[in-house]
């Protein structure tokens, strides 16, 4: 409805704002900065208590959580609205990624000096990228709010901007589907351990450990090199 809309719309803002801000550093100050702006947000939200109602947040009505008559309270329905979501931003970054801004951002990312040198506007096309991921990243956790009825200020805390970082690393830093491989692999290694042990998340640093270790490319990058 018209409130996602805005949802996007405000994500892609504050997207180009922290991007226009973050973009003056490079490689891990980068990381450092945007993961400075999510604290930032999330201790404002607190501070504002009393407009955003911090940890508590709110509770969206079930009339709220319906698309075109489906009601999106209904778990089958989730489930196939958040298929559709994901599937529409696979597809977006597959076209992205074919066009040719796509092209241009893979030369930033494996050759930034040798891009310049061909005369392309690094900034502007970095500044692009964030817009892009910020948006989705908006869309994402608006689709949340809508799917499972409530939105609180846990949804700016750091942690919900590491894991999606950790996810990439796992699954395969440059590749489409490597940040799904990656989510899988903790979903289903974070699941089957605790049903087998307690210490769960000692299993689960191990195994990322090793994976660091062994697989710096992440999965993705594993298999192509042992198997494509």
């Amino acid at each position: 409805g018209p409130a996602f809309v805005i949802g996007l719309g405000v994500s892609a803002v504050f997207a180009l704002l922290i991007g226009l801000l973050a973009l003056r550093t490079i490689g891990v100050g980068f990381m450092i900065v945007t993961l400075m702006f999510s604290q930032a947000i999330f201790l404002t939200i607190l501070y504002f208590n009393p407009i955003t109602r911090g940890d508590e947040g709110f509770v969206i009505p079930q009339a709220a959580r319906q698309i075109a008559d489906i009601d999106l309270s209904d778990s089958g329905n989730r489930y196939f609205a958040a298929l559709i979501l994901f599937s529409i931003c696979l597809l977006a970054v597959l076209k992205l990624v074919r066009a040719p801004t796509g092209r241009v951002l893979i030369a930033i990312r494996e050759n930034e000096e040798r891009a310049k040198m061909l005369g392309y506007d690094i900034w502007a096309h970095k500044l692009g990228a964030v817009v892009m991921s910020g948006t989705m990243a908006g869309a994402a956790g608006a689709a949340y709010g809508l799917l499972f009825g409530t939105v609180g200020a846990s949804f700016a805390e750091v942690p919900f901007s590491i894991l999606p970082l950790l996810y990439v690393l796992l699954g395969g830093p440059g590749t489409v589907i490597g940040p799904f491989v990656g989510t899988l692999f903790m979903f289903y290694l974070r699941d089957l351990s605790s049903a087998l042990t307690d210490a769960h998340m000692l299993v689960a640093g191990v195994v990322l450990i090793l994976l660091t270790l062994y697989a710096r490319r992440g999965i993705m990058g594993l298999i192509r090199e042992k198997w494509l």
